[in-house]
């Protein structure tokens, strides 16, 4: 389990000032949501939780590791062995199959990856659809693929970014309890980005995010 501290961090595109002294903590264990309207930030601020986007101002500090003291190389490698990351649009690889997009953050680690790819299957309730293509499913289906994928390397973090926005009120009360149960089972820290009120559920803490007035 990890601890996260994002110190006020700040970010600008253009003349345009996406975050502006951002800080909060993230206990151990926690679930948080991080809230607000579209275009806000909140993609940016889990990019640069990550590690894949760099602030103008600030740091993240997870486990008293600062991130951006590190090389290049050392934060993916970072990334890839504590974090779990589900995109807004998913980013499952049109070419492979799901068996293999979950297969390959392991592959990446260097993992066997046959036996781990079996569990998350039927941990996410998805072994029928081993062989089949992203552009065959349906947006639940291909949420819980994604979801597979991130959990793979067993990380202690994970990153969602707007992970229920189109789906249904079915689909998104099963994402939302298969976080908590995740949660729950393995003690992983979590962290939303989402403007649905639907997933709210879930959190521990709720940060909001505000455009200034």
């Amino acid at each position: 389990m990890s601890h996260i501290l994002v110190r006020n961090v700040s970010k600008t595109y253009g003349t345009k000032r996406v975050l502006d002294g951002v800080s909060f903590e993230v206990k151990r264990g926690e679930i948080v949501i991080v809230e607000g309207p579209s275009g806000i930030g909140k993609t940016t601020l889990l990019n640069i939780i990550a590690g894949i986007d760099h602030p103008d101002e600030g740091t993240v500090i997870i486990d008293d590791q600062d991130i951006f003291e590190m090389s290049e190389d050392a934060r993916a490698r970072f990334r890839l062995e504590k974090m779990g990351i589900i995109f807004q649009q998913m980013n499952l690889i049109e070419d492979l199959n799901v068996m293999e997009n979950i297969a390959l953050p392991l592959k990446l680690a260097g993992k066997r990856w046959k036996e781990r790819v079996d569990e998350l299957l039927k941990y996410m309730k998805i072994e029928d659809l081993r062989y089949e293509m992203p552009s065959s499913l349906s947006g639940g289906e291909m949420q819980r693929a994604a979801i597979a994928r991130a959990i793979a390397n067993n990380p202690e973090i994970i990153l969602a970014d707007e992970p229920t926005s189109n789906l249904d009120d079915e689909n998104t009360k099963n994402i939302g309890d298969l976080f908590l149960r995740i949660n729950r089972e393995f003690g992983t820290t979590i962290i939303i980005a989402t403007h649905d009120p639907r997933i709210d559920y879930v959190a521990s803490t709720v940060i909001s995010l505000k455009r200034d007035r």
